[in-house]
């Protein structure tokens, strides 16, 4: 499949049983979101799975760079394992195709969202309804993801702009 869309920015909420992923172009427009699912059963073959399915997204359009939400360890420790498996899998993909990833911590991406740290999942849906051109429907894995292209391209536009002082 050809290349579509040059410099979009990809934010991804990594995860083992589902991992979120979202284009954003340069004006805020979600162009496609997703959510990768795997079934429970051995790790190897759902890594294989997200990897596969991040490759074909990163076929399908000329990603710029990507964003990622940072490890968080919170409650429940035994999710962490999976998903910093996840994690490394998509940042050797991304890595493999020359592809800049910027990583943001859960609280750094509700704040430049919302302005507030702690933000509710709530909260975090309605800011990005109202700061973005969105694809409709989603489950929260790839909200998040969306959240964290904004992140990245709110970012990005700050780091710009203190070079160019």
């Amino acid at each position: 499949m050809a290349a579509t869309r040059v410099g979009l920015l990809l934010g991804i909420d990594p995860g083992l049983a589902s991992t979120g992923y979202a284009l954003l172009s340069g004006d805020n427009q979600v162009l496609a979101c997703g959510t990768i699912k795997t079934a429970p059963g051995p790790t190897g073959p759902r890594l294989h799975q997200i990897v596969t399915e991040v490759a074909s997204v990163l076929a399908s359009y000329e990603i710029r760079e990507a964003a990622m939400e940072e490890l968080f360890v919170g409650r429940n420790t035994t999710s962490v394992i999976g998903v910093a498996q996840a994690r490394g899998a998509i940042l050797a993909t991304l890595e493999a195709r020359g592809i800049p990833t910027f990583e943001y911590k859960p609280a750094q991406v509700k704040a430049v969202l919302t302005g507030y740290g702690m933000a509710s999942k709530a909260q975090i849906a309605r800011m990005l309804a109202l700061q973005v051109a969105s694809a409709g429907k989603m489950d929260d894995h790839a909200a998040d993801a969306i959240a964290i292209a904004v992140c990245h391209a709110r970012s990005r536009k700050l780091r710009i702009a203190a070079q160019q002082r």
